[in-house]
């Protein structure tokens, strides 16, 4: 039994231009790629320091891997055996499809991939890019080893009544219903940054998917309902296989740190096995790349050291200087997002 680990990068062309918003900037820039390629060498610093016996795989659209701030990410790879897989979007979008997150569907690209190196009870976890690891995720490979379910998932609010990326868990319900699955309920979203499966999981949706997405392009064109990204496609793969909704919730949370928008940092989290970190790309995870750029090894700093070292850099709320401003329309936008599902 194999177990991978894996994160991932599609770097837009001119033509793919689109919105990130937590990111910002131009994503076919050099500058707005250099943050995606210090996430993902953290990323793998942090993963090695507690899964060295695991295979690590790195998928992007690119042929070219740069030098970043003076880091090699090359030749960081080939010295961490990191397995570089170069692959074609098979999935591409209408320019129109969306408005953001355009290039999502790659990650369907990656699953096709997958599904061909994997034995149906092989697991493997690929995760965004800016996640990081405070301890070994080895008993979530047990847990799901162990269980008759094909995935695991993390549940971002276990609410029925929600709207993500344009569409609320009504939608969801229709959707999944229009594409054969019954459902009691509105299904609960999985958030896209984790995807944590066996490879027979991985086998049905690589197949699946081909029809699927022929269906997402034509209601797309007769202006229908439909999965507006990645997550929302496999929150449905989750219901129709019976992953095991919710499964990764104690091992993972989307930990939102800039205090002028949006922070929900609890005083246990930093117990959590994977931290994902939207709001720390510029801030955190940079600095903590800068750190292993000039020569710091963070496999070698003793367990409360570098679980003080990690909260320091990538937690605290001070960390992100005070704007009024930024908080008060957060504020504000929060107010009209519930009045609008109020409605």
């Amino acid at each position: 039994m194999n177990k991978y680990i894996a994160t991932w990068v599609y770097l837009d062309s001119p033509e793919e231009k689109s919105r990130y918003p937590n990111t910002g900037g131009n994503s076919t820039t050099t500058e707005f790629q250099a943050v995606y390629w210090r996430c993902i060498v953290l990323f793998y610093e942090t993963s090695l320091r507690f899964h060295s016996n695991m295979k690590h795989i790195f998928f992007t659209n690119s042929e070219i891997i740069p030098v970043v701030d003076g880091l090699d990410i090359a030749a960081f790879f080939e010295k961490n055996d990191i397995q570089v897989v170069s692959l074609k979007n098979l999935y591409p979008l209408p320019k129109n499809y969306f408005s953001s997150f355009r290039n999502q569907f790659f990650e369907f690209s990656i699953i096709d991939y997958i599904s061909k190196i994997m034995a149906n009870e092989d697991m493997l976890i690929l995760l965004d890019s800016d996640c990081v690891f405070s301890k070994s995720l080895q008993p979530a490979f047990q847990e799901l080893s162990n269980s008759d379910s094909p995935a695991m998932t993390y549940v971002l609010n276990h609410t029925e009544e929600y709207e993500i990326h344009e569409l609320t868990g009504k939608d969801m319900k229709q959707i999944s219903e229009e594409f054969g699955l019954k459902l009691h309920n509105n299904p609960y979203y999985s958030g896209g940054e984790l995807l944590f499966a066996k490879g027979s999981f991985f086998k049905h949706v690589a197949e699946d998917f081909k029809m699927v997405y022929k269906d997402l392009l034509l209601r797309h064109n007769e202006n229908r309902l439909k999965f507006n990204e990645e997550a929302q496609v496999l929150s449905y793969y989750y219901y129709k296989l019976n992953a095991v909704i919710g499964g990764m919730d104690g091992y993972i949370k989307r930990m939102w740190t800039n205090r002028n928008y949006f922070r929900n940092i609890g005083p246990s989290d930093h117990q959590l096995t994977i931290w994902h970190l939207p709001n720390e790309k510029r801030v955190g995870i940079h600095n903590l790349f800068q750190m292993i750029k000039n020569g710091e090894n963070l496999r070698e700093i003793e367990e409360e050291g570098y679980l003080r070292l990690l909260k320091s850099k990538l937690l605290l709320a001070t960390n992100h200087k005070r704007d009024y401003y930024k908080m008060g329309k957060a504020i504000f936008n929060k107010i009209l997002r519930k009045l609008h599902l109020g409605k």
